[in-house]
């Protein structure tokens, strides 16, 4: 009988990698309508991400080509969700974890970013759709 693969996972907090991850679409947002902004920006981070995972880790390529076809109508958005696929691929290729659930709150201080980091091996592909 097969050993299940044993898969090792940064030891990083998933919301520290997110935001790091997110930095370049958080720079120089309008202070008007700030939190929707960066949720905003964060929920395009969220999808590209996670769109890499599906198509690199487990070889399910849907997630990749639907935020491909949402954005490719607008220039503009084509270039963000490319540049942000090749950032994942480039500067984070080595962390397979998928990003469940996010919630970000407004603090005294700022902001404050929670994330759930998930093994995509545990998603079952009938539920892959709602994941991203």
């Amino acid at each position: 009988m097969a050993k299940p693969v044993v898969r090792a996972f940064p030891n990083r907090k998933i919301s520290e990698t997110f935001l790091e991850f997110a930095a370049p679409l958080l720079r120089d947002l309008p202070d008007d309508n700030l939190e929707q902004y960066v949720g905003q920006a964060l929920q395009v981070a969220f999808m590209a991400w996670n769109a890499v995972i599906f198509s690199d880790v487990l070889n399910d390529r849907w997630h990749l080509d639907e935020v491909r076809r949402l954005t490719a109508n607008t220039p503009e958005a084509t270039l963000l969700i490319e540049q942000m696929i090749a950032r994942k691929c480039a500067l984070f290729g080595n962390d397979d974890r998928l990003i469940g659930t996010w919630e970000l709150t407004r603090t005294e201080d700022g902001f404050n970013l929670r994330a759930d980091a998930r093994d995509p091996h545990s998603v079952p592909r009938e539920s892959r759709k709602h994941i991203s």
